[in-house]
């Protein structure tokens, strides 16, 4: 029998004896016998967040309820497997337990004892704790605190449990000012799961284990460690921008197995074989693989939100046309400009009008992605398309439509926007405001903002529930500081209608927050 299982078989559970010999006196006197009761067989609590609290009750065979007649341990024991790993230690001297559970998600074996005071003699009980975290399910709030440095709050969805906000989560070792961008990557294996942080002129690798109870940067994960051009770059910094393919789906799910692109302030990096390290070579903004001019990318990736990807498109900044990946993963190398079969229902070259088009907005929704242009004219013009495949013809031309200002109320004022994938229609804020576009019906409908606060986040949430007709937005006031609202909008074709989310009227909602929220990323990963 091994060392630890000596010592906790003798931590009886009663000691099975009535009375012990009085040496002095040759008597037998009677044993306290106790009977504990009060503790269940197992305890489920979220870790750094609940109390485990239980109120013992004892009854003595001689000392009847009267607990001063004892002494009492609570022992809490990491239930490791081996002598090295196996820890236990004293967390409270009382009868009945209130413990913060400031410990590790994990299992662990609780025992009471109690000691008699006149005998010595002890009896003992224990369960089973499971500790689970906080962190595994919900949405990371990233915004700005007051003073502008930057903060992380999680909203809490643990299921049987009420969804909660656990404020300043992010421990800012650098001092991160003006919040921009929030990405986790997907958690299809651990070589693609990375979680980044990106403020003004900052960008950082973020912790995301679900143990822990605060989250740093991982100073060691550089994107200049990773980066190998033989060319030189736009951005030689590399600054970035956002990482692709995000996470899809409710259950987080890396869209592509085996590469990545990293967009950066002036570049596009792609890997090609995430499976065997990630690092990246020469960036794909050029238009042949020996070519040394790289043209301007603008910050936007486009490719379908399936659960599975192989190419992904550009907008090119410089040239004014849209690009997408020349080859298979294996042979990528660079980008070829998409073909422009015909100018129905758009150019993907934006020179052939007059003036000019470029890229404002962009957005992947199901199978398709989007594209807000606007020309110096003042005029904004969307594009629908599916990235099929590589190669000039692998992009599918879909729809094409043009705002009506004159209905679109202030639409060049907007500063937020998002597509509807469900129907023709793009949501947009614009400082308080929030508008619903039908762009086919030409119809607007402005939706509620219950606090009035300036709106500083608003995306469609596919994600949390895949269901694709929720939206999240965020507003901010200076007394009441940030709120986090999810609507719901009716799949329509006559008309619009936008709601609150019914699944989230409890307590809890809307959700609170100290920051002026820049960026709402879902996470759904034990890990």
């Amino acid at each position: 029998m091994k060392r630890k299982h000596i010592l906790w078989a003798a931590f009886a559970s009663l000691l099975c004896v009535a009375c012990v010999e009085d040496e002095g006196s040759n008597h037998m006197v009677p044993i306290n016998e106790l009977e504990v009761e009060g503790i269940e067989e197992n305890y489920t609590k979220v870790g750094y967040q609940e109390k485990l609290e239980i109120e013992v009750t004892l009854k003595g065979s001689l000392s009847g309820a009267d607990e001063n007649a004892f002494d009492f341990q609570w022992f809490l024991c990491n239930r490791g497997t081996d002598e090295s790993s196996h820890r236990h230690q004293v967390i409270a001297t009382t009868k009945d337990l209130v413990f913060p559970l400031e410990v590790p998600s994990g299992y662990y074996t609780l025992y009471f004892r109690a000691t008699d005071k006149a005998t010595g003699m002890q009896w003992e009980k224990h369960t089973q704790l499971q500790v689970t975290s906080a962190f595994v399910r919900g949405f990371y709030l990233w915004g700005d605190k007051e003073d502008g440095s930057c903060g992380m709050d999680f909203i809490s969805m643990i299921e049987n449990k009420d969804t909660t906000v656990i404020e300043d989560i992010f421990t800012n070792p650098t001092g991160m000012k003006h919040a921009k961008n929030l990405v986790f990557t997907g958690n299809r294996s651990d070589v693609l799961t990375s979680f980044w942080a990106f403020s003004e002129g900052e960008f950082h690798s973020v912790e995301h284990q679900s143990a822990l109870r605060e989250f740093g940067i991982l100073p060691d994960e550089r994107i200049d460690k990773i980066i190998y051009p033989t060319i030189e770059v736009n951005n030689p910094t590399y600054d970035l921008v956002d990482i692709y393919p995000h996470a899809y789906g409710k259950l987080n799910t890396c869209t592509s197995s085996n590469w990545r692109v990293l967009l950066t302030e002036g570049d596009i990096f792609c890997c090609t074989n995430m499976i065997g390290g990630e690092g990246y070579a020469n960036p794909i903004n050029r238009l042949n693989s020996s070519s040394k001019d790289l043209y301007q990318p603008a910050p936007y990736v486009f490719h379908p939100n399936a659960s599975y990807i192989s190419s992904a498109a550009y907008y090119d900044n410089t040239d004014h046309c849209f690009t997408v990946h020349n080859a298979a993963t294996y042979a990528l190398s660079h980008t070829v400009k998409c073909g422009d079969t015909s100018g129905t229902p758009f150019y993907f070259d934006q020179t052939k009008y007059d003036p000019v088009r470029d890229l404002v907005y962009g957005e992947n929704a199901d199978a398709n992605s989007y594209a807000l242009m606007k020309d110096a004219n003042g005029g904004y013009f969307i594009y629908k398309f599916a990235v099929q495949r590589y190669g000039a013809n692998g992009v599918k031309k879909v729809s094409a439509a043009t705002i009506d200002k004159k209905v679109a109320t202030d639409f060049d004022k907007a500063t937020h926007y998002t597509f509807f994938a469900k129907q023709p229609v793009i949501l947009y804020a614009v400082g308080t405001h929030l508008y619903a576009y039908n762009y086919n019906l030409n119809l607007l409908k402005e939706v509620e903002n219950p606090d009035g606060g300036e709106i500083t986040y608003l995306a469609m949430d596919f994600a949390s529930n895949e269901t694709p007709t929720d939206f999240i937005f965020a507003t901010y006031r200076e007394a009441e500081k940030g709120t986090v609202y999810k609507y719901t909008i009716e799949d329509n074709q006559n008309t619009i209608e936008v709601k609150p989310h019914d699944d989230y009227e409890t307590e809890s909602y809307p959700w609170r927050t100290k920051l002026k929220v820049k960026k709402i990323e879902y996470r759904n990963s034990p890990i």
